[in-house]
């Protein structure tokens, strides 16, 4: 009796204990689970991230994820059996596919996502000319595709395009040139139509180019090309808010013209090109280096000048073109300006005459030159030269000079004709 009570206890000893262990090691399951999943969303796009919750799996079990049995998530349960992992959905063709998760007893669940089609634009913002690329992907693979430009055929490069064997594609395309809008960039696949808009701008081509760090001339002849104008209307082009000239444009809104940059500051001048609906504006920086100094010619220094008064220099280029400013002054700081003389166009100018200069009690006078440029770039005044007048007595001395010799022309031949007879 005894050894058949020892028995029991021992027995029931060892049942406690196994049940204990049972409930008290996590990694030990013994009836088979049926693992559920949830998705964070059913119907997916790829390259998108779709996250899974996973129950009544393994308790604190390694955990791998699947789709279409291609391995995308490691991770593990924990102590209820519970898990939380997420990846990206890899290239995949449109329709139906298949989420499963795995425990380390090969415990499963698994849930049905939708995959749909999609198409990204490489830009949402394009102007008329510019290369755009086309992706799409959950698209039925092996089976051609077609492009559509608000309902119009669209040339796609390469030309003919069929979905790979993951339902995906990639193609470029040249925005087409009409007005400026927001155009429906189509693919379509048999019954299937995925879009996207697309805003096109102006497309504006200047040259030479102009812009900050593009220092120009005034007198440049600049040639503008523009796609995407109002067609078959007129585009004015105003510099610094002053019209220059309208440009006509075609049925598909193109217009190509030249004007020229006209005398102006050195400093930033505004393009504008209005057509009524679309107003562009640019910049146009013109150069500020001046033009050199001057070297006077003539009179030569010292020289006592009667009227009319002969001023010479070499001439300076530039182009931007250039006019001279002449100062005569009466003293050799000139701080006593007698005469300025502003726009000359030559690299000479006479005087004929000037008050002041007659009325000047000075002995000697000092002048100078400059020049200006077409942008307003005042160059460096030419060394100061001295001149004199011929004074009262002088010019008094040349006419009775003059009037005696003309006396004694006239003597000379009367006496001749006198001796003939």
């Amino acid at each position: 009796m005894k050894m058949k009570k020892d028995y029991i206890i021992r027995l029931l000893a060892t049942l406690v204990i196994s049940v204990a262990m049972f409930f008290a090691t996590p990694s030990v399951n013994r009836a088979a689970l049926e693992g559920q999943l949830f998705f964070s969303d059913t119907i997916i796009k790829v390259g998108t991230e779709l996250t899974v919750y996973g129950q009544n799996f393994l308790r604190q079990s390694d955990v791998k994820l699947f789709f279409d049995d291609e391995e995308v998530a490691i991770g593990a349960t924990n102590q209820l059996g519970e898990f939380t992992l997420s990846f990206i959905v890899p290239p995949s063709g449109r329709g139906l596919h298949v989420v499963k998760a795995l425990d380390a007893d090969y415990n499963m669940g698994s849930g049905l996502v939708l995959v749909e089609s999609w198409i990204d634009l490489s830009k949402s913002e394009a102007a008329i000319g510019e290369t755009v690329n086309i992706n799409g992907t959950g698209f039925t693979p092996l089976t051609a595709v077609s492009f559509y430009y608000n309902d119009t055929p669209l040339t796609v490069v390469p030309g003919v395009v069929k979905a790979d064997i993951t339902g995906s594609f990639s193609v470029s395309f040249t925005v087409p040139e009409r007005f400026a809008g927001i155009y429906l960039v189509e693919v379509r696949q048999g019954e299937y139509i995925n879009s996207q808009s697309l805003k096109t701008n102006i497309w504006l081509d200047i040259n030479p180019e102009i812009g900050l760090g593009k220092l120009l001339d005034v007198g440049t002849e600049l040639n503008i090309s523009g796609k995407g104008f109002k067609p078959n209307g007129q585009v004015d082009l105003q510099y610094d808010g002053i019209s220059l000239l309208k440009a006509f444009t075609d049925s598909s809104g193109t217009f190509s013209v030249q004007i020229t940059i006209p005398s102006s500051v050195a400093a930033s001048h505004t393009l504008i090109l209005d057509d009524g609906q679309n107003r562009i504006v640019r910049e146009i920086w013109l150069e500020n280096t001046p033009p050199a100094a001057p070297v006077i010619t003539l009179p030569a220094s010292g020289e006592a000048l009667s009227y009319p008064f002969i001023f010479g220099w070499e001439g300076v280029s530039d182009a931007s073109g250039v006019e001279y400013v002449l100062q005569i002054a009466s003293d050799s700081g000139f701080s006593g300006i007698l005469l300025e003389i502003k726009g000359i166009k030559t690299s000479q100018y006479i005087l004929t005459d000037n008050e002041d200069i007659n009325s000047s009690e000075a002995a000697n006078f000092y002048w100078r030159v400059k020049a200006v440029d077409g942008a307003g770039n005042a160059g460096d005044w030419s060394e100061a030269s001295v001149f004199g007048r011929v004074s009262l007595v002088q010019n008094l001395g040349l006419v009775v000079g003059v009037g005696a010799g003309l006396i004694a022309i006239v003597v000379f031949m009367w006496w001749t004709i006198r001796n003939r007879r």
